[in-house]
């Protein structure tokens, strides 16, 4: 009864199509960025994590540093990932977009209150609510955040922002000295102190909640409970602490290069717009966006704080905005020594994303009041910017299949051992660190490594296979090439296709004439060429693999795993001696 109003309002039926939208596209994006292949850190940081974990019963794996920061909470979505998931990463961008979605409920409960506080809960503020809120659900589900949605290892950059909010909105609300201010309070503090088994930055979190309830008065037995929760959260958290050697310091890089450390905290704040817009030009609306709302955020502090009890929530929003700022002086401190432009980085827009969030949220009854008395000037520029944002978004819609594919092909390199640097470097700089955990992944079938196409390939290797009759495949051998650094190898390029089944085997056994196992290959390569003249399922018929050199011969048979077919190829002579 209370939404009928929504169906019969043309504008917010636009405004929540518009959102989602905005949200179909991006699960979009993560579904065609998808891959089951760790990346980057997830090698050492959930993949090596679980092995420490459930193998080697290193209980300390949950709480050693990952660089900077203690990432206890996402090493628990990583030990549920590989313990119940098969390690596949799905259910980590999943609880990707499910903390958004906390994140926005959060903002939910957070805006309609804000907006029941200055009308007395009538109509009107309940459209302005649901309008904030379709906005809300773009903003923060926007693909310029790309790295964090779509990549399993990111769960710590949402919770880093989502518990420190929900931390502030319930001790805006535990001031009360009655039983449900107390249940907030002691709820307060324990996802306050949650906060530092997000990221770095969550340590912060606990003091400028002490500062909080200093400035609107806490009863003192609750301030004093903050500032030992606060003295014994640093301590834990920096007790046997080291500092990554390749990072900076903030006092450092302040002293050293202030007008930097500046420009970098400006640009990583107004990320939003740098990736709205783009280029130099982004550069300025970046760095013109943040000093505007570090100016806002001033003003609301000191409007605020002339009243702090009557503006509980106003000063949690603002206290929100002073965490992501910290979170963005504390990453220019440290990263810095990468230059001013590593601040312009996708997966810094999460918070700065949050911080615009609370921004508008903060001054939503005074957004209001605009719209109401300059309507067709508010229209215009909520237009403009929904028009970037839609614009932006549709990148969510580009193929990712060459991605994926090297992934994949890196994957099959880790687990034949072949130092193919430049294929392993798109999933992780390799080194011996990094075969290591594959090696012992591959050995107990952990992952990706007890999952068909990986599964106990380095053993079949040599095996002698009598091959029964198979249909002829469709393919060619377009390249065999040396890998350096690797004189075991040789690197093998070309495109297979079963007419009898109109499909590419996934995985290709190459063998020799006398049948021992030589090698492996996987297809998944775009092929457009191949479709146009082969057949128009032929579009991921490109392959690439290795084989052995001291069980290659030059003339060798390519078979496919799961779509029965045989095709005889030639290898250049030259490049098996």
């Amino acid at each position: 009864m209370q939404l009928q109003w929504m169906r019969r309002n043309p504008a917010m039926t636009a405004a929540w199509s518009f959102a989602i939208i905005i949200v179909l596209l991006a699960v979009i994006g993560a579904i065609r960025a998808f891959s089951v292949v760790p990346y980057w850190d997830m090698w050492g940081g959930t993949l090596g994590f679980y092995i420490a974990a459930a193998l080697d019963g290193n209980s300390a794996a949950w709480w050693a540093q990952h660089n900077e920061h203690r990432i206890v909470l996402s090493r628990l979505l990583f030990w549920l990932d590989y313990a119940l998931f098969g390690g596949t990463s799905v259910f980590l961008i999943i609880m990707n977009f499910v903390i958004v979605g906390l994140a926005l409920l959060t903002f939910y409960r957070i805006v309609r209150q804000r907006m029941r506080d200055v009308s007395g809960g009538n109509q009107s503020a309940d459209v302005t609510v649901w309008a904030a809120m379709a906005f809300l659900v773009a903003w923060l589900y926007h693909w310029m955040q790309w790295e964090n949605l779509a990549w399993g290892f990111q769960s710590q950059f949402f919770l880093a922002q989502l518990l420190p909010l929900v931390a502030l909105y319930l001790l805006s609300a535990a001031r009360q000295a009655d039983a449900a201010g107390r249940n907030r309070f002691v709820l307060a503090c324990i996802t306050g102190f949650a906060c530092i088994g997000t990221m770095a930055n969550g340590v912060i979190a606990l003091p400028l909640m002490t500062v909080y309830a200093l400035l609107t008065r806490f009863p003192w037995q609750r301030s004093l409970t903050l500032v030992l929760l606060t003295l014994f959260a640093l301590s834990l958290y920096f007790y046997g602490y080291s500092s990554p050697g390749n990072h900076g310091s903030i006092l450092e890089t302040f002293l050293r290069q202030p007008d930097d450390l500046v420009y970098y905290v400006l640009l990583y704040l107004g990320t939003p717009f740098y990736f709205l817009t783009g280029g130099d030009v982004g550069m300025r609306f970046a760095a013109v966006g943040t000093a505007v709302m570090a100016a806002l955020t001033v003003y609301a502090l000191v409007k605020s704080l002339r009243s702090p009890t009557q503006n509980l929530l106003a000063l949690a929003l603002v206290f929100y905005i002073a965490y992501i700022a910290g979170t963005a002086l504390g990453t220019g401190g440290g990263r810095l020594v990468f230059g001013v432009e590593q601040a312009a980085t996708n997966r810094y827009t999460t918070p700065a994303l949050m911080a615009w969030a609370a921004l508008l949220v903060l001054f939503l009854p005074a957004v209001e009041r605009a719209w109401r008395q300059y309507r067709p000037v508010a229209l215009i520029a909520i237009v403009c910017l929904g028009a970037a944002m839609l614009w932006r978004q549709t990148l969510a819609l580009q193929p990712q299949q060459q991605v994926v594919f090297n992934r994949e092909v890196a994957a099959l390199a880790l687990e034949l051992r072949v130092r193919d640097e430049q294929q392993i470097n798109s999933v992780y700089v390799m080194d011996q660190g990094l075969f290591n955990t594959v090696a012992v992944a591959s050995e107990y079938n952990i992952g990706i490594f007890d999952r068909f196409p990986w599964r106990d390939l380095a053993p079949q290797l040599g095996d002698i296979v009598r091959a029964g009759e198979a249909a002829s495949c469709q393919g060619h051998i377009d390249q065999v090439s040396a890998i350096d650094g690797d004189t075991n190898y040789l690197r093998v390029d070309g495109w297979l296709f079963s007419n009898t089944e109109d499909s590419a085997p996934q995985l290709i056994q190459i063998r020799n004439p006398i049948g021992e196992i030589s090698g492996f290959a996987l297809t998944g390569q775009p092929r457009p060429d191949v479709a146009e003249a082969v057949d128009d399922d032929a579009g991921r018929s490109g392959f690439r693999g290795y084989i052995r050199r001291e069980y290659s011969q030059p003339q060798m048979i390519l078979s496919g795993v799961d779509v029965g077919c045989d095709l005889q190829v030639d290898i250049p002579a030259t490049l098996l001696e």
